[in-house]
Formats: C-alpha cells, sequence, structure tokens
C-alpha cells in the first residue's frame, strides 16, 4: 500500500479535515444508568458514549451494540441498573477501546480502524484525554459526500 499514490488528505488530520466529532462530546460516567444512555443515544443521535473517569480520562464506551447485549441477556426489565452493570453481559471479545492522537493523520487513523476492526476511534490530546471520535460513518461521508467539494476547491 506504501508504494501507490494517495490523496493529500490522508496526510491531514481528521480535525484539520472536518472528519468525525470535536468540541463538545457526549459522555457518560460507569454510575449512569442505562435509561439516561438509552435518552442519549436516541435525543442527540448518537451510537456511542465514551465512559469517563473523574479526570476526563476515556476508560470505556458504552455504544447501541451494547444495548442489543443488554437485551439478549433479558436485563432490559431494570433500565434503572448503572452502566458498569449493564456492560457484564457484554461479550469477551471485546478488547477495550481503541484511541489515537489528535495530531494523528487520516492514513493512521483509517489504519488503526482497520486493524481494530472497530467502528469507531476515540481521539485523545497530549495529556490523554477525550478529544473527538472518528468512526467510520464519519470518515465515509467525507470521502463519498464531502471529498468532490474538497478536491475542487483545491485543483480549481
Amino acid at each position: 500500500m506504501d508504494d501507490l499514490p494517495k490523496p493529500w488528505f490522508m496526510d491531514k488530520t481528521p480535525k484539520e479535515l472536518g472528519i468525525g466529532t470535536w468540541g463538545h462530546i457526549w459522555t457518560i460516567s460507569y454510575e449512569t444508568p442505562v435509561i439516561e444512555a438509552l435518552r442519549l443515544f436516541l435525543v442527540q443521535r448518537i451510537s456511542a458514549l465514551p465512559i469517563v473517569d473523574s479526570e476526563n480520562n476515556v476508560v470505556d464506551i458504552y455504544s447501541k451494540f451494547d444495548v442489543i447485549y443488554l437485551a439478549a441477556g433479558r436485563a432490559y426489565n431494570d433500565l434503572d441498573v448503572s452502566v458498569k452493570q449493564a456492560l457484564q453481559f457484554r461479550e469477551e471479545w471485546f478488547e477495550g477501546v481503541h484511541h489515537c492522537s489528535i495530531n494523528d493523520d487520516l492514513s493512521t487513523v483509517v489504519e488503526a480502524i482497520v486493524k481494530a476492526e472497530v467502528h469507531r476511534i476515540i481521539v485523545t490530546d497530549e495529556n490523554g484525554h477525550l478529544a473527538g471520535i472518528v468512526s467510520l460513518s464519519d470518515i465515509l461521508k467525507f470521502l463519498v459526500l464531502d471529498s468532490p467539494t474538497i478536491l475542487k476547491n483545491r485543483f480549481y
């Protein structure tokens, strides 16, 4: 792959390209009730919530897929349980939260997502704090919908 030409934008960071979510990012803690996480999924139209500690370090992630595991375990009768309790129903294959640096270029971020086989990656700043989230959907939207406009403005 390294021998193939790559578009100029692959050397830019996702933040520079406007790919992903930056600024205000909805987060939860392990103590957040599942019903609140579900409400945020619906109202904010998001598919995952980083779980942060008191210092804004990402310690886990709660996604819509985790809700499916909760339903499969028939634990959905009590939606007041904490996210931490609900995550006990998560499959054993979960390998943790995947991170990249705010300074990583799009090529590095795409490679990390592909290698980890995940739908999204957490972006951290120089101090390891949550800075953004980049999902496969964000990248595809950029490539399919946004890049023709970007390429047109760059070359004309």
